[in-house]
């Protein structure tokens, strides 16, 4: 069944999070399942969030993904399962002091700007961080007196994340914050996250339909389908496997002798379509390099679209 937890319960004193969040490094859920009235929706659900590390979490609608990040924020309680933090057990009531969350679009007073909107929420947290100090970290000190009203939807992004980051936690949950963006903003809205993950130490779930984005962002990723982890692991153990690979070029490559070992699925007289693993890749370029033949263009197929297309068809 689900249990309601009240929203007001989410703002902690600012000395309790760094308290509890000091050691933190491996946060692992283990066979978590959550049910709405009778219907099923997490069925053991496992995986690991690591600080510094950027895990994708993704999936077709329906398939967990809210109801999980719900569950990790403290808005509903599982049915079942467990967690640990570096192997120690902790309750999933408690999951919530290490994570600072952006789950759905931020909501701030449109009246007050930047400063005095996190000044608000800071004094609600009873933190010692700074305003600036956070529009710093998520490169708005250009907006800190503007009013929230006249920011555009990549600012209200960034600043959405700067209220994840009160109370320092460990691990951020942000859903799907690079929906609606111009391709600028979203780069460097990806960069910014990739930067509170590997420089500062954060540990990062995220989740987007952008898949192509998440692979190049992300670290590791759980697949769910129907509340059940399909596929999981780390992006960069799937690189040995064959994966199409296109090659575009200026001018004809009809008189081009391919090497008997390199799988070709189709070509034609500018193109190449291949199957091949990131290695192998890698060394036909350098072939086509001692041959005086440059591509202009080399697209290699999606590991997450793949992934995600083998349970959506």
């Amino acid at each position: 069944m689900l249990k309601a937890v009240d929203f007001g319960e989410l703002y902690y004193n600012d000395r309790v999070l760094k308290s509890v969040n000091s050691t933190t490094k491996i946060l692992r859920l283990e066979n978590v399942s959550l049910s709405y009235a009778k219907q099923r929706v997490l069925h053991d659900v496992s995986f690991t969030l690591e600080k510094g590390r950027i895990l994708a979490l993704i999936g077709p609608n329906g398939a967990g993904k809210s109801s999980m990040m719900r569950v990790l924020a403290g808005l509903v309680r599982p049915d079942g399962g467990h967690a640990t933090i570096d192997e120690k057990p902790v309750s999933f009531n408690d999951l919530r002091h290490y994570f600072g969350y952006f789950i759905e679009s931020p909501s701030f007073y449109n009246y007050l700007n930047a400063k005095q909107n996190l000044d608000l929420l800071l004094r609600m947290q009873h933190s010692q961080q700074t305003s600036a100090s956070l529009i710093t970290q998520v490169g708005l000190d250009y907006a800190g007196n503007k009013k929230f009203s006249q920011f555009s939807k990549g600012m209200k992004q960034r600043l959405g994340i700067a209220q994840t980051l009160i109370g320092e936690p460990d691990f951020l949950i942000l859903d799907e914050p690079f929906n609606g963006l111009d391709p600028e903003v979203k780069e460097n809205l990806m960069a910014l996250v990739v930067k509170l993950a590997h420089e500062h130490g954060t540990g990062v779930l995220v989740t987007s339909h952008l898949l192509a984005d998440l692979e190049q962002m992300a670290d590791d990723f759980v697949l769910l389908n129907k509340g059940h982890v399909h596929l999981k692991g780390k992006i960069a153990d799937y690189t040995n496997e064959r994966q199409e690979v296109a090659f575009l070029f200026l001018k004809a490559i009809e008189r081009l002798e391919i090497p008997e070992t390199i799988n070709v699925i189709s070509r034609d007289e500018k193109s190449l379509r291949i199957k091949a693993t990131a290695a192998e890749t890698e060394q036909f370029l350098l072939y086509l390099a001692a041959q005086k033949i440059a591509p202009y263009s080399v697209q290699r197929s999606d590991l997450l679209h793949q992934k995600y297309m083998e349970i959506a068809q």
